[in-house]
């Protein structure tokens, strides 16, 4: 099985695909200089005991090869590997015992092992976790306790940790599971598998990964929102919702539209979501779109990227139309409203299409909204139906199932 994972380097506005596919020998050495570099990181950056100097040992690695467990994620001119990890479904001996806690579900299972980078390559664990979730959807997976990287890398993609477990050589590791249940619940971001956008960018190095936002992600994108209700006219909301409240907001948009959330380092750093332009069936068609960027990256480009890949799922619902209701200042100078996303949605393609004069009262002063709007392909005859993105997300999981 190959699966080809599509990354947009925004340097270059060019689209490149990554292919993961089974190890073979003629990768051996170098998969050995990845587990070395790997190794060595794991040294330098608090974990010096995991993998020690010798792990995973080679006679392991060529097992891998031979049971074809063992995967590549190689570049789209194919001539370097960014990734290597191990997928073994089945029983693992290893799990057997656990403690300080208990498996969710004892069926049939996927464990990930000696997951590895190659220098400058971002992203590999999510790649190797789409691609595990393709091939089953009960995963499990552990790391060293000194691993806090991994940790929470696990944990951002869906899994809860369950227990202890101890390796061959009577070493703790914690234990991580993600089950069929955790993935209906719309807790993974892998219980999408689809399109994951990845963006490089250029002052850091660091990857930007555009995904599915889950209910599980509510703190975090709340924490990006409350500054713009309390510090700014962009939201005409007065009060900061409660946690509750917010993650209930975001389980009614997930049944039925996209909600994407912008993510680097394991932090997100900004959102976007539709919503119903109007809640009468002829509505259908059309949406309301929505973004907010955490305050200290914006005119990084990450707002494009979310806007890229939720026209994209649009597209997919047979959506034809977008739209934007943009709070507009009355006059300027203001210290609370620019004009400047009204700015961004004309780079994005909108077109203005109306304006609302000192419809909107906030900071003891009078604002003016406008509406936007962009089409996303030509009018057909007779539409076809628009699909819900739950059932959309459904679709596309089950298009990745192995023939």
């Amino acid at each position: 099985m190959v699966i080809i994972t599509e990354n947009y380097i925004r340097r270059n506005r060019k689209k490149v695909f990554n292919v993961i596919r089974l190890a073979q020998n003629q990768d051996f050495k170098e998969i050995l200089m990845i587990y070395a570099y790997a190794r060595k990181f794991m040294a330098e950056h608090g974990n010096p005991t995991q993998w020690g100097s010798t792990s995973p040992r080679e006679e392991v690695l060529r097992n891998d090869i031979r049971q074809q467990q063992l995967y590549v994620i190689e570049n789209d001119a194919k001539d370097k590997i960014l990734g290597v990890f191990a997928l073994i479904i089945g029983e693992d001996p290893t799990y057997q015992r656990i403690e300080q806690g208990s498996w969710k579900d004892e069926s049939l299972y996927g464990t990930l092992h000696r997951v590895a980078s190659a220098p400058g390559a971002h992203g590999i664990l999510e790649q190797a976790l789409d691609f595990s979730s393709g091939k089953i959807t009960h995963l499990r997976i552990d790391t060293h306790e000194d691993n806090e990287v991994m940790q929470h890398l696990i944990l951002k993609n869906g899994f809860e940790k369950r227990g202890i477990i101890y390796t061959d050589d009577g070493s703790p590791r914690f234990a991580y599971e993600k089950t069929d249940e955790t993935k209906a619940l719309g807790n993974s971001e892998a219980a999408l598998v689809a399109k994951t956008v990845m963006s490089e960018d250029e002052a850091t190095g660091s990857m930007v990964r555009i995904r599915i936002a889950t209910p599980a992600d509510a703190k975090e994108i709340l924490d990006i929102y409350a500054p713009y209700i309390r510090e700014t006219a962009v939201t005409f909301e007065y009060e900061v919702p409660t946690l509750t409240d917010f993650t209930q907001r975001m389980e009614r948009t997930l049944a039925k539209y996209p909600y994407l959330a912008a993510e680097q380092d394991g932090r997100i750093i900004g959102y976007a979501y539709a919503g119903p332009l109007h809640d009468r069936s002829a509505y259908d068609w059309a949406v309301e779109t929505s973004i907010y960027v955490r305050m200290d990256v914006k005119r990084q480009g990450i707002g494009e990227l979310l806007y890229d890949a939720l026209e994209e799922w649009l597209k997919n619902q047979n959506i034809v139309c977008a739209n934007a209701c943009i709070a507009y200042p009355d006059q300027e100078p203001d210290k609370y409203l620019t004009k400047d996303s009204v700015a961004f949605h004309t780079r994005m393609g909108y077109r203005m299409v109306g304006e609302f004069h000192r419809c909107a009262y906030k900071f003891d002063r009078w604002y003016n909204m406008v509406w936007m709007e962009k089409s996303l392909c030509d009018r057909p005859e007779h539409p076809e139906p628009m699909i819900w993105f739950s059932k959309l997300r459904k679709k596309a999981a089950k298009r990745q199932e192995p023939q």
